[in-house]
């Protein structure tokens, strides 16, 4: 064998055995990255809760004022929004829900129970007083319901009666005397239990009627 190649595998078999005896070239794994991932926190509905207001006491309720300081020998407009009987009536004055009795005049009950005996001269009939009592109330409700008229408070008798409703002259809007209406067609007697500045004024008008026969005058027992 030639000399030069039996020296080449001899050289070779060299190599070989140095690297079977070297340590394993062993691939080192890349360093990987871990990145953490921090799961999403889940969704929490958000209470809103309020600030502890204190409950509001009776003391703090501001209740509302009546403004308007009546004057008497005033006419204030107000709008009549309903009719109990023929001298009394409930208005709406500048936001303020009044009672109204109608001063100086007094229209029957529009019951025989609660109508008097002799209360109008020598009627004694309750019967026909009631009847006369819802006449009155028809009169009221057709010449005043839902429309404007003037209230006039009188010095002489006072705001209010006794049963806490306001005593007033009632105009219509032509500036008509709805109180003497009623005595001048027989509709009410002139209320002499009470007193106001028209009261000679009415009873001249109720003798009138009474002359006449007018309205509830027309008989006298």
């Amino acid at each position: 064998m030639n000399k030069r190649i039996f020296l080449l595998i001899l050289i070779a078999f060299v190599v070989l055995g140095c690297l079977a005896k070297s340590p394993e070239l062993r691939q080192t794994p890349a360093q990987t990255s871990h990145l953490t991932i921090t799961p999403a926190p889940s969704e929490t509905v958000v209470t809103h809760t309020p600030s502890q207001t204190p409950a509001i006491t009776p003391a703090q309720v501001q209740t509302p004022i009546l403004t308007t300081e009546f004057r008497f020998g005033v006419k204030y407009p107000a709008k009549v929004i309903y009719v109990y009987d023929g001298d009394t009536i409930k208005v709406n004055l500048s936001g303020q829900i009044l009672v109204i009795r109608l001063l100086g005049v007094d229209t029957p009950e529009k019951y025989p129970e609660k109508n008097r005996p002799y209360e109008y001269d020598a009627i004694t009939n309750l019967t026909y007083l009631a009847e006369w009592g819802w006449k009155a109330k028809d009169f009221a409700y057709k010449m005043l319901y839902n429309k404007t008229v003037y209230i006039e408070f009188d010095k002489t008798a006072g705001l209010k009666g006794y049963y806490g409703r306001y005593l007033a002259y009632v105009y219509l809007e032509n500036g008509t005397d709805f109180n003497a209406l009623l005595v001048k067609n027989g509709l009410a007697r002139v209320y002499k239990e009470g007193k106001c500045r028209k009261e000679a004024y009415y009873l001249r008008l109720e003798e009138i009627a009474r002359a006449n026969k007018t309205g509830l005058w027309r008989i006298a027992r």
